[in-house]
């Protein structure tokens, strides 16, 4: 193979790694926190209403702003319609979705202890 066959091989797995990488969003954003993706997507946080605005850009072909819920992973477009994601923007699920509690949850008693002095 010559260098050109190579250069069109990196070429296409560069592609294809683009095509199915994944956004993962900060999981404690501050109120209007700004974060750019891997994608080249812009979001925008908003902490009263606990949800990502996905600007609209030539990287997703968005004519307006949607609205990405991390809580339930759901998406509304600028009418507040849910909508399915975007074709080609793709969010792994946050940390906010997992539960962290662990081991048993019921049939335990939890023992405090003080010292009075």
């Amino acid at each position: 193979m010559n260098k050109r066959h190579y250069l069109v091989a990196a070429m296409c797995l560069m592609t294809l790694a683009a095509c199915t990488q994944k956004t993962e969003l900060p999981e404690n954003p501050k109120d209007k926190e700004e974060y750019r993706d891997s994608q080249g997507n812009s979001w925008i946080y908003n902490a009263m209403l606990m949800r990502w605005a996905l600007m609209p850009s030539l990287a997703n072909g968005l004519s307006t702003t949607h609205y990405y819920y991390p809580q339930s992973g759901s998406w509304t477009d600028a009418n507040g319609t849910r909508v399915n994601a975007p074709s080609g923007v793709k969010v792994s699920p946050s940390g906010t979705s997992k539960s962290k509690s662990r081991g048993n949850v019921f049939g335990t008693t939890r023992r405090s202890f003080s010292i009075h002095g």
